[in-house]
Protein backbone atom coordinates (compact mmCIF):
# COMPACT_ATOMS: atom_id res chain seq x y z
CA UNK A 1 0.00 0.00 0.00
CA UNK A 2 2.63 2.40 0.16
CA UNK A 3 2.75 5.42 -1.86
CA UNK A 4 -1.27 4.95 -2.36
CA UNK A 5 -2.34 7.10 0.17
CA UNK A 6 -0.14 10.01 0.35
CA UNK A 7 -2.14 11.73 3.58
CA UNK A 8 -0.75 8.32 5.61
CA UNK A 9 2.55 9.57 4.74
CA UNK A 10 4.28 9.53 8.40
CA UNK A 11 1.60 8.45 10.70
CA UNK A 12 1.23 4.66 12.13
CA UNK A 13 -1.45 2.71 10.60
CA UNK A 14 -2.77 -0.84 11.43
CA UNK A 15 -4.11 -2.66 9.33
CA UNK A 16 -7.30 -5.11 10.47
CA UNK A 17 -7.07 -8.40 9.40
CA UNK A 18 -10.20 -10.57 10.55
CA UNK A 19 -11.73 -13.91 8.87
CA UNK A 20 -15.32 -12.38 8.99
CA UNK A 21 -16.66 -15.67 7.76
CA UNK A 22 -15.40 -18.17 9.90
CA UNK A 23 -17.73 -20.91 10.73
CA UNK A 24 -18.85 -20.64 14.84
CA UNK A 25 -18.03 -24.24 15.22
CA UNK A 26 -13.97 -24.11 13.93
CA UNK A 27 -13.56 -20.66 15.62
CA UNK A 28 -14.41 -22.87 19.02
CA UNK A 29 -12.27 -25.47 18.24
CA UNK A 30 -9.56 -23.20 17.68
CA UNK A 31 -10.34 -21.24 20.91
CA UNK A 32 -10.62 -25.07 22.81
CA UNK A 33 -7.11 -25.88 21.51
CA UNK A 34 -5.99 -22.69 22.30
CA UNK A 35 -6.54 -22.95 26.45
CA UNK A 36 -5.25 -26.79 26.05
CA UNK A 37 -1.77 -25.28 24.32
CA UNK A 38 -1.66 -22.79 27.43
CA UNK A 39 -2.50 -25.74 30.19
CA UNK A 40 -5.98 -24.14 30.82
CA UNK A 41 -8.44 -27.28 30.35
CA UNK A 42 -7.95 -30.15 32.68
CA UNK A 43 -9.55 -33.52 32.46
CA UNK A 44 -10.44 -36.21 34.87
CA UNK A 45 -12.51 -39.05 35.99
CA UNK A 46 -14.04 -39.31 39.72
CA UNK A 47 -16.22 -42.12 41.05
CA UNK A 48 -19.08 -40.29 43.20
CA UNK A 49 -22.24 -41.66 45.33
CA UNK A 50 -25.03 -42.83 42.86
CA UNK A 51 -27.25 -41.11 45.29
CA UNK A 52 -29.27 -37.69 45.96
CA UNK A 53 -26.24 -35.27 45.60
CA UNK A 54 -23.22 -37.13 44.22
CA UNK A 55 -23.27 -35.23 41.49
CA UNK A 56 -23.65 -32.12 43.72
CA UNK A 57 -20.92 -32.87 45.69
CA UNK A 58 -18.69 -32.86 42.72
CA UNK A 59 -20.04 -29.56 41.04
CA UNK A 60 -19.82 -28.01 44.40
CA UNK A 61 -16.27 -28.31 44.76
CA UNK A 62 -15.75 -27.33 41.43
CA UNK A 63 -17.88 -23.98 41.84
CA UNK A 64 -15.83 -23.47 44.95
CA UNK A 65 -12.73 -23.55 43.27
CA UNK A 66 -13.69 -21.26 40.48
CA UNK A 67 -13.08 -24.39 37.91
CA UNK A 68 -15.43 -24.01 34.55
CA UNK A 69 -17.20 -26.94 33.67
CA UNK A 70 -16.74 -27.55 30.22
CA UNK A 71 -17.83 -30.90 29.47
CA UNK A 72 -19.41 -33.45 32.09
CA UNK A 73 -20.45 -36.95 31.31
CA UNK A 74 -21.59 -39.60 34.02
CA UNK A 75 -21.55 -43.45 33.21
CA UNK A 76 -23.03 -46.21 35.26
CA UNK A 77 -22.82 -49.00 33.04
CA UNK A 78 -19.28 -49.68 32.78
CA UNK A 79 -18.08 -49.30 36.24
CA UNK A 80 -16.86 -52.45 37.86
CA UNK A 81 -16.25 -51.29 41.45
CA UNK A 82 -19.42 -50.66 42.92
CA UNK A 83 -23.02 -50.91 42.01
CA UNK A 84 -23.81 -48.29 44.19
CA UNK A 85 -21.47 -45.46 42.25
CA UNK A 86 -21.43 -43.55 39.16
CA UNK A 87 -18.17 -42.82 36.94
CA UNK A 88 -18.22 -39.07 36.00
CA UNK A 89 -15.62 -37.77 33.28
CA UNK A 90 -14.93 -33.98 33.44
CA UNK A 91 -13.42 -31.63 31.41
CA UNK A 92 -12.99 -27.95 33.38
CA UNK A 93 -11.69 -24.11 31.97
CA UNK A 94 -8.78 -23.32 34.62
CA UNK A 95 -7.12 -19.92 34.83
CA UNK A 96 -3.93 -21.09 34.50
CA UNK A 97 -1.63 -24.01 35.82
CA UNK A 98 -1.25 -22.83 39.40
CA UNK A 99 -4.91 -22.59 39.57
CA UNK A 100 -4.90 -26.31 37.78
CA UNK A 101 -3.17 -27.87 40.66
CA UNK A 102 -5.56 -25.94 43.05
CA UNK A 103 -8.97 -28.09 41.12
CA UNK A 104 -7.06 -31.51 41.44
CA UNK A 105 -6.38 -31.21 45.56
CA UNK A 106 -9.59 -29.39 46.06
CA UNK A 107 -11.02 -32.41 44.38
CA UNK A 108 -8.48 -35.58 45.90
CA UNK A 109 -9.09 -34.17 49.37
CA UNK A 110 -12.64 -33.69 49.40
CA UNK A 111 -14.32 -36.64 47.61
CA UNK A 112 -11.55 -38.46 48.65
CA UNK A 113 -11.98 -41.40 45.98
CA UNK A 114 -9.66 -42.94 43.31
CA UNK A 115 -9.51 -39.97 40.30
CA UNK A 116 -7.46 -40.11 37.36
CA UNK A 117 -6.44 -36.54 36.17
CA UNK A 118 -5.07 -35.24 32.88
CA UNK A 119 -4.04 -31.86 31.64
CA UNK A 120 -5.00 -31.04 27.91
CA UNK A 121 -2.57 -30.62 25.47
CA UNK A 122 -2.82 -30.82 21.72
CA UNK A 123 0.02 -33.13 19.78
CA UNK A 124 1.38 -34.19 23.15
CA UNK A 125 1.16 -37.39 24.98
CA UNK A 126 -1.96 -36.88 28.10
CA UNK A 127 0.01 -36.55 31.15
CA UNK A 128 -1.62 -38.59 33.68
CA UNK A 129 -2.07 -38.88 37.88
CA UNK A 130 -3.77 -41.57 39.35
CA UNK A 131 -4.84 -41.10 43.15
CA UNK A 132 -6.30 -44.42 45.10
CA UNK A 133 -8.72 -44.36 48.06
CA UNK A 134 -7.47 -43.48 51.45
Amino acid sequence: MDGLLPELKGKKVATILCGGNIDTTVLGRCLERGLAADGRLLSFTVVVKDAPGGMNSLTKILTESGASIKDILHERAWLLEDVFAVRVRCMVETRNSEHTEQVKAATHYKLQTRRVYRHVRPFHRHTEWTMRKR
